[in-house]
C-alpha cells in the first residue's frame, strides 16, 4: 500500500502560513533597519551610519537573530517535506535544496507558492526520508 499525503485547502493554507513566517520576520527586521536609518535621508544629519547602528545594535542583532532562529526549523520542515515527495525527480529536488541553501527565508515561501500550492489533493510520499 502506497503512503499518501492529503493536501486539502486547510493543509495548504497551514503550510503556506508556516512557510511565510521567515520572510515576514526578515521583512520586519528590514523595516526596522530602514526606519532606524531614515534620519540619514534628511538634510540635517547629526550622526553617520556608524552612530545610528551603534546606538541600535542590540535591537538589530536580536531581531536578525530571532529571524534566523525562526527560519531554521521552517527550513528543515520544508526540506523534509521536499524529500518525502514522490512526484519529483532528484534533479528538481536538488534545485530546490540549492535554492533553500542560498535564500532560506524567502525560498520557503516560494517553495509553497510554486510547488505545494499547486499539488493535487492526494500526493504519494515516501514513508520516511532515509
Amino acid at each position: 500500500m502506497e503512503k499518501i499525503m492529503v493536501f486539502d485547502d486547510k493543509a495548504k493554507r497551514r503550510i503556506g502560513l508556516i512557510c511565510s513566517v521567515p520572510a515576514a520576520a526578515f521583512l520586519i527586521a528590514f523595516v526596522y533597519y530602514a526606519v532606524v536609518l531614515w534620519p540619514l535621508t534628511g538634510p540635517h544629519q547629526l550622526y553617520g551610519v556608524e552612530g545610528i547602528i551603534s546606538r541600535n545594535y542590540d535591537t538589530l542583532f536580536i531581531m536578525l537573530a530571532s529571524a534566523a532562529i525562526i527560519t531554521a526549523p521552517v527550513f528543515i520542515y520544508c526540506l523534509v517535506l521536499l524529500a518525502r515527495l514522490k512526484n519529483m525527480n532528484a534533479a528538481q529536488k536538488l534545485k530546490w535544496v540549492v535554492v533553500f541553501s542560498i535564500s532560506a527565508p524567502v525560498a520557503s515561501f516560494f517553495f509553497w507558492y510554486f510547488l505545494i500550492r499547486k499539488e493535487p489533493h492526494y500526493v504519494g510520499i515516501y514513508p520516511d526520508i532515509a
